[in-house]
């Protein structure tokens, strides 16, 4: 996918869900959902020039503010994530490895069998009774 093709799908999603928040009159969701968006752009951006620290912050910031201004619980909430930005300081590696494993558990659960097994077992021949039997160009039934 080149560059264009992506904007212009970026555009699309956009809006879409513009659309969908001026139908159902959804605008004070806007400022929690830019919050939490801005917050995850800087966590990829941080995380992939090798900042994990500093990826882990933003990832707070932005989630935890997301949250905050949907639960109408600014101002106490705002200290309380201070404090856990605090207590989170050097740790930051540790709990991105486990922000990892958890996102990667939930795509295991997303992702559907690519091989599904089937209700009959598949018989194969050996390879030697294989090359004993003639070639008749007949469609052989399992």
């Amino acid at each position: 996918m080149n560059f264009n093709q992506q904007r212009a799908r970026y555009a699309g999603i956009a809006l879409v869900i513009l659309g969908v928040v001026a139908v159902f009159n959804l605008w004070w969701l806007v400022p929690a959902a830019l919050l939490a968006t801005g917050g995850l752009v800087i966590y990829r951006r941080q995380w992939a020039i090798g900042r994990r620290g500093e990826a882990v912050q933003a990832l707070l910031w932005g989630v935890g503010l997301a949250v905050l201004l949907l639960a109408d619980f600014i101002f106490p909430g705002v200290l309380i994530l201070g404090g856990a930005s605090l207590l989170l300081r050097g740790h930051e590696a540790a709990a991105d490895d486990r922000l990892q494993a958890v996102v990667a558990r939930f795509r295991r659960r997303r992702t559907p069998a690519v091989n599904a097994p089937t209700n009959a077992p598949l018989t194969r021949l050996p390879v030697e009774e294989a090359a004993e039997r003639p070639a008749t160009n007949e469609t052989v039934r399992l």
